[in-house]
């Protein structure tokens, strides 16, 4: 069962939290959440705490702890920041949504989980329960990002051990190998998220770079209002000027390019 996000306040009004009551999507949401926090919870106790090296346990763990932090952080973000929904009842003029029946500006499409029409829409997600759109896609990429950098970090955590005992010769033909569970379920995470993430990513980057979102490439659509070189459309996503902000999770895209200059490549 779904129910409409909340509709957009009236022009000069302070929007209120966007949230998509999608139940495979809130299910999908919660999963990642689990997922990751479980991840920390289990390498913490299986592996960082009984390490004899206490200067080992401290950086790995603060590593990945930073990593996983940093990803759930744009994981909200772009779960409850707006994509970019055109507002219903927009202004008379142009091509009308059929389903929501909103005056939709090029480059929209209508999502059906979310019930509106958004502004470069890249496609819905449901491990975010949102759409991937104008105004939440630098959180997205930041997402896949941190994740796939902590699911390789933690996967080297698991391998490099491993390599080690077998160069040692701790592994031969008489030798039987019996991985503690939760040895398994930190390998099958990291996997899964650092395949997951990973292909995300460059999928992302590489729609960013052609400003060319997936369902143009899909459509087989070029993008008719290009802003020009790939330069520029990566600083019309993460905002200008180049900065650290570009990486965090909690500075706003749209602050960033109000900011910066509008026609420097």
């Amino acid at each position: 069962m779904q129910a409409r996000v909340p509709a957009l306040e009236a022009p000069g009004r302070t929007r209120r939290v966007w949230f998509v009551c999608d139940v495979l999507g809130i299910a999908c949401a919660a999963g990642t959440w689990v997922l990751v926090l479980g991840a920390a919870g289990v390498l913490l106790r299986a592996l960082l705490l009984p390490a004899r090296d206490a200067a080992y346990g401290v950086a790995h763990g603060a590593l990945f702890h930073l990593l996983a932090f940093l990803a759930l952080a744009a994981h909200a973000r772009a779960m409850l920041t707006d994509p970019g929904s055109v507002p219903l009842g927009a202004t008379p003029g142009g091509p009308r949504c059929p389903l929501c029946g909103c005056a939709r500006p090029p480059r929209a499409h209508h999502c059906m989980v979310c019930r509106r029409c958004i502004r470069k829409m890249d496609h819905h997600c449901p491990w975010v329960n949102n759409c991937v759109g104008e105004d939440n896609q630098k959180y997205f990429l930041l997402f896949t990002l941190y994740t796939a950098l902590g699911s390789l970090h933690l996967l080297l955590l698991l391998a490099i051990p491993a390599l080690r005992g077998y160069a040692r010769g701790e592994w031969d033909s008489h030798s039987t190998l019996t991985p503690r569970a939760s040895l398994v379920f930190l390998l099958l995470v990291a996997l899964k998220g650092f395949l997951f993430a990973s292909a995300m990513f460059a999928t992302q980057m590489h729609a960013i770079c052609t400003d060319r979102t997936r369902i143009e490439q899909l459509q087989r659509e070029g993008a008719k209002q290009g802003r020009g070189s790939t330069w520029m459309n990566v600083k019309a996503v993460l905002g200008h000027p180049l900065s650290l902000a570009w990486i965090s999770p909690f500075a706003s895209p749209q602050a960033q390019r109000a900011r910066g200059p509008r026609g420097v490549v």
